[in-house]
């Protein structure tokens, strides 16, 4: 099934697989978890808590690595069995 975006382009829509939901499922949760994390520590910062701030840095990080681990799967899913919702 095709459809037009707003700039009037083609855009190709096929149907999800487990996989694609799996994977898909584990970046929300990956970015809500980044979400949280980062309010957290913003909140740290503004309160002046820079070793708190600090201790969660870490975490930061770790939660970023995972995040571009994460979309670089699910966009190598989506390439080489072109499923996409």
């Amino acid at each position: 099934m095709e459809q037009q975006n707003s700039l009037g382009a083609h855009l190709s829509y096929m149907t999800r697989c487990a996989e694609y939901d799996r994977l898909s499922s584990q970046v929300a949760q990956i970015l809500s978890k980044l979400s949280q994390l980062t309010t957290q520590q913003a909140d740290l910062f503004q309160t002046g808590d820079f070793q708190g701030f600090k201790n969660l840095d870490r975490e930061v990080e770790l939660t970023l690595g995972e995040k571009e681990r994460a979309i670089g799967a699910l966009g190598q899913h989506m390439s080489e069995h072109k499923c996409q919702t």
